[in-house]
This record gives C-alpha cells, sequence and structure tokens, in this order.
C-alpha cells in the first residue's frame, strides 16, 4: 500500500480510504461481515476509515467502535466521522448548527469508542447556519481535542474558499479536506474544486470512484444484470443512484472501458482507479464493499498499475465523456493536467 500526504497537514493516509456505508446496511454487510471486512481492510494497510453519524442509522459507527476496541487497532487508523444529517426527530437533531455540531462529535466518539477522530467533517452544506458560525463551532471540537482535523462533503469549492477565509481571518481552525463525489462519469471535482484546494493545501477524498460499481462493467440498462445493489433497488437510494448514472452517454463509457480492458488484462477496476491517482490534487478514492470477495477483488486490482499507453487511452476516453458533458465549461481534463502523479 502507497501512503501520501493528507492535503497541507503533516499526516499520512493510505492512497484509497475505506468507506463505510455498508457496515449494518440491511443492503450491505451484517456485522460479523463488517467485522471481517474491517480486518481484511486494516490488514492490507488502508489506514483511513470513512463513516458518517447516519450510515445504517449509526450502527456502521457501533460496528466499527466495537471492532477497534475489541481488536486494540485503534492507533493503526487515521478515522474519519461526519455530521449534518438528520440523526432524530429534535428541532436540532439535523443540520449545521453549533448545537448540533458539538452534540453531533460526542455522539459519534460515544458509538466509536474513542476519544477523538482524526478528520470531522460536514456532511454537507446548511443554508440555514451562518458559515461563521459552522466554522466557530468546528474550531471548538478542534481545540477541544475531539478532532484532530476539520473539512466539509459536498461543499461548493467557493463555500469551501468562504470557510477557509473566515478561518484565517478569526484565528480558527482551517478546513483540511474536502470530500466528494468524482469518477470517470462524474467528473465536474476536477474543473474547479480539486485545482482550487490544491491550491490551499486542502486534501480531497473521492468518494463512489467506482460509480457504486457502475464503473466494473457490472450494470446493465436492463436485463438480469441489472439486478445488483442499485439496478435492482427501488427505494430512494436506488432510484438516486439509477438517475446519475443510467443514461447512454455513461453505458457507452463503460462500454469503452470494457473493451481497452479485455483488450489489454487489466481489470476496469484499476483503470478506473487510476485514472484518479493520476488527477493531481486528489489525495485518495474512497472504496467501498459489503463482500469480503468485493474487497479482494479492489485490493487484487491495486496491487499494479496499468501501462501508459493503456492510460493514455483511459484518459482519451475520460476526456471525451467530459467534452460532451460539459458544454462551455473548462478545457477537458488532457490540456487542464500538466503533471500527472506517477
Amino acid at each position: 500500500m502507497n501512503y501520501v500526504q493528507f492535503g497541507g497537514t503533516g499526516a499520512r493516509v493510505s492512497e484509497v480510504a475505506y468507506g463505510t456505508d455498508n457496515l449494518g446496511n440491511p443492503f450491505g454487510a451484517d456485522e460479523a461481515t463488517s467485522r471481517e471486512l474491517l480486518g481484511r481492510v486494516l490488514d492490507a494497510g488502508i489506514n483511513h476509515i470513512d463513516t458518517a453519524d447516519v450510515y445504517a442509522g449509526g450502527r456502521a459507527e457501533e460496528i466499527i467502535g466495537s471492532y477497534l476496541q475489541d481488536s486494540g487497532r485503534r492507533d493503526e487508523v487515521f478515522l474519519t466521522t461526519k455530521v449534518t444529517s438528520s440523526v432524530g426527530p429534535g428541532v436540532n437533531d439535523y443540520g449545521s448548527s453549533k448545537v448540533h455540531i458539538l452534540n453531533g462529535i460526542d455522539s459519534s466518539l460515544r458509538k466509536l469508542r474513542t476519544d477523538h477522530v482524526d478528520l470531522f467533517l460536514l456532511h454537507s452544506f446548511d443554508p440555514s447556519t451562518p458559515v461563521l458560525e459552522m466554522v466557530e463551532a468546528l474550531n471548538d471540537v478542534v481545540r477541544s481535542g475531539k478532532a484532530r482535523y476539520v473539512g466539509a462533503s459536498n461543499w461548493a469549492s467557493w463555500r469551501v474558499m468562504e470557510a477557509l477565509w473566515m478561518a484565517d481571518t478569526h484565528g480558527y481552525a482551517r478546513f483540511d479536506c474536502l470530500q466528494s463525489e468524482f469518477n470517470i462519469v462524474r467528473p465536474g471535482l476536477a474543473n474547479e474544486a480539486i485545482p482550487a484546494c490544491k491550491a490551499q493545501g486542502v486534501a480531497v477524498t473521492a468518494y463512489s470512484p467506482l460509480g457504486a460499481g457502475f464503473l466494473t462493467g457490472k450494470h446493465r440498462a436492463v436485463g438480469p444484470d441489472s439486478e445488483t445493489k442499485f439496478g435492482a433497488r427501488d427505494d430512494e437510494r436506488g432510484g438516486s443512484l439509477k438517475r446519475k448514472y443510467f443514461d447512454d452517454r455513461r453505458f457507452a463509457v463503460v462500454d469503452a472501458l470494457k473493451a481497452l480492458s479485455d483488450e489489454s488484462g487489466e481489470p476496469m477496476i484499476r483503470l478506473a482507479l487510476q485514472w484518479l491517482f493520476e488527477t493531481p490534487g486528489l489525495t485518495s478514492p474512497i472504496i467501498g464493499a459489503r463482500r469480503v470477495d468485493q474487497l479482494e477483488s479492489t485490493l487484487e486490482a491495486l496491487s499494479a498499475r496499468a501501462p501508459d499507453d493503456v492510460m493514455t487511452r483511459v484518459r482519451d476516453i475520460a476526456d471525451e465523456f467530459a467534452e460532451s458533458t460539459w458544454v462551455n465549461y473548462p478545457p477537458p481534463l488532457s490540456l487542464q493536467i500538466t503533471a500527472r502523479r506517477s
């Protein structure tokens, strides 16, 4: 496992993080499988574990806390959790008010059975709370020793810059991370947010690097092969994922990557993740797995790198999609990226 600098901080994290929204989830892993997955992740050298207070209704945090306490492996982990989403019926049980942030960190620490997290993120932007209040509350969390670093998830880049300015102006803890969706067929983060964060020393972590499995080729628009994690789901999350990914242009990208994978012998997972590794300013993608065999497939893909000539063709496929999608947007990634991480 390779390790990278976490933005402008002195911390080092594995080049991939492990996302835990499947742990304890009815559509994911039961507790026994969740513990097995966590052990395999740490054994593989992945030290960044990403969770949130709402994953599986709080069960993910509880399972992680129980596993880390029982195994004695807490010190091996760069642990991330999040706050903002609704966790109860009360009027202050959601959002990014100072009340909810300070209550949220205490609740997460109890479930995680630890006295601190390494990274505490606002899970989404709360338009009802002043940004200065959010920044001040996160500063209180850091100063109390309950989190080492703070940041945000799913924020526009200009909002991140606003928060950085307020932190600098008031002498508060700065945002050290932005977490957002980013992959070959959802590439918008590279147009503005990643360069802006890179310039400010803010780490960027990417969830859904494989598009919830879409970029592995396992989802099809119709037919029995569509009976997969969100292909078969008729709930809100399944519908949201279908709206994001199920269209002809994105299926064309998958078909092109599948053809290249078959020709080169390089797994599709490797091609999709390596494209992310080669994006300047991206700290790490967040992989997920609800079964041990899924995790092993991803770890196998991470065990080697595709050659430059193959990755040139991957970038061509990605750039062609970006050009067809981002009308009147900045130039394609091939023109923006002048130096790639080796």
